[in-house]
């Protein structure tokens, strides 16, 4: 690694030459003794010694945190020879190596000595951070010279979206479960939920017999109980365009929304996928499981905006990631055109699709001014957004509008709570606050 002179070293060059042209012009030969102090101290900057020896190691607590949390790192530097002074910058980065923030560390170090540091690193919103990436230099003892800058790696840490903890009912969409769960449904079937006692018929089992009843009427009967089955659950984040200052952005509140509603189905039993529509289409297959949670927040951490001209074709997707007769949920902010495309092709495919509008408008709030003109735009943009809205319930779908800042559980319960649609045999919501996976 080479060296190079510090700025203290320009200093001190800067300042020969202005004594010893300050001596000739005003003919006054002592200021070349005051020079020769700045000349002295350039020419021991030959004779010291060469870059010092050391190493950094970074280790940070945790791969994986939610957002809002902190996790902790601890740097330690060991030292193989004698080391003046260290600076050291240890960073914060995101995906695209932006620094996020920072610490700074100087220190002067024997040789074989090891220091051993520890911070708490706060890490402020979804996705994946570099969390420890160093910046060193060393520098002599008198520091006029120093030697070039290292870098020593830190280790990556994935940030997922803080789901809320909500409770999703959809036990009286009997139509859309598919597979056998621990929900009970209305269509009569094998099961441990008792729906009614009936009289024997021929080919009832034994152990379906209710005893009490038969003693008491004379005859007998048997129970009657509900099949028990699951839900499956497609949730599609729609990732054309993306508005606001991180974290709160369209897709930050999207992805916290996608998070809430899977870990409220997932803890239901039920099966649930996502899909990201967003230039090439990603997905993850509908399965249930605690699992299946961590792996939706994954794709939800590196979730992010894809500008693309070509819209992506929904109809290609495997059966098996929208199963016919399907629950989809579609979070969209309406920013793009192609977007109402794809929900209408989704409830062409058979499924039944539901959306989650996320209002944009308050995202941007901040950047609007008093004038005329802003508050013209914003208007004329509600206004637009109103009639994609009129435009989607015209055909048939249910759309609850969110903020991005309220409750989503009372949202859900606003919309898809009432008992307009339990009486319509729409796929209802029904939501209550309790506690949820940490």
């Amino acid at each position: 690694m080479g060296s190079r002179l510090t700025e203290k070293g320009y200093v001190y060059i800067v300042s020969f030459g202005a004594l010893v042209l300050a001596s000739i012009l005003l003919d006054r030969w002592e200021l070349l003794l005051l020079a020769s102090v700045f000349m002295f101290g350039l020419f021991a900057v030959a004779y010291e010694q060469d870059e010092p020896e050391y190493s950094i190691s970074v280790n940070v607590s945790h791969d994986r945190c939610f957002e809002g949390e902190q996790v902790l790192l601890e740097v330690s530097i060991s030292s193989g020879s004698d080391i003046p002074l260290l600076e050291a910058h240890i960073l914060l980065c995101d995906e695209e190596n932006h620094v996020i923030s920072s610490r700074q560390l100087s220190l002067s170090m024997r040789p074989g000595e090891i220091r051993n540091f520890t911070f708490r690193v706060n890490m402020p919103a979804r996705g994946m951070f570099y969390v420890g990436d160093t910046v060193s230099r060393s520098y002599t003892r008198s520091g006029l010279k120093s030697f070039g800058d290292r870098v020593w790696p830190g280790e990556a840490c994935l940030v997922y979206p803080r789901p809320e903890p909500i409770r999703v009912d959809w036990g009286l969409a009997a139509r859309s479960r598919q597979h056998v769960g621990e929900c009970p449904s209305r269509v009569p079937g094998e099961g441990l939920e008792i729906s009614d006692i009936r009289a024997a018929m021929p080919g009832d089992p034994v152990k379906r017999v209710n005893w009490r009843a038969t003693l008491r009427f004379g005859k007998l009967y048997v129970n009657d109980s509900t099949r028990d089955r699951n839900i499956d659950v497609v949730i599609v984040v729609d990732g054309l365009a993306d508005v606001g200052t991180s974290p709160s952005t369209y897709l930050d509140c999207a992805s916290r929304a996608a998070a809430s509603i899977a870990m409220g189905f997932l803890e239901n039993r039920d099966r649930v996928g996502i899909v990201r529509y967003a230039g090439a289409v990603d997905w993850a297959v509908p399965r249930p499981g605690r699992n299946q949670l961590y792996v939706i927040l994954d794709r939800l951490a590196r979730l992010y905006a894809v500008q693309s001209f070509v819209a992506p074709n929904m109809r290609l997707l495997p059966r098996s990631v929208l199963p016919p007769g399907s629950l989809v949920l579609v979070i969209t902010p309406l920013l793009d055109d192609r977007a109402i495309d794809m929900i209408v092709g989704l409830a062409a495919r058979g499924c039944n699709p539901m959306v989650l509008y996320v209002s944009p408008i308050p995202f941007i709030e901040d950047q609007l001014k008093d004038s005329a003109e802003d508050q013209l735009a914003k208007r004329w943009w509600g206004l637009n957004h109103k009639a994609k809205l009129k435009k989607l319930r015209a055909l048939g779908l249910q759309v609850a509008e969110w903020d991005g800042n309220g409750s989503l559980d009372a949202c859900l319960s606003h919309y898809f709570g009432g008992q307009g649609f339990r009486s319509a045999g729409r796929s209802p919501w029904q939501s209550a606050s309790r506690g949820g996976w940490a």
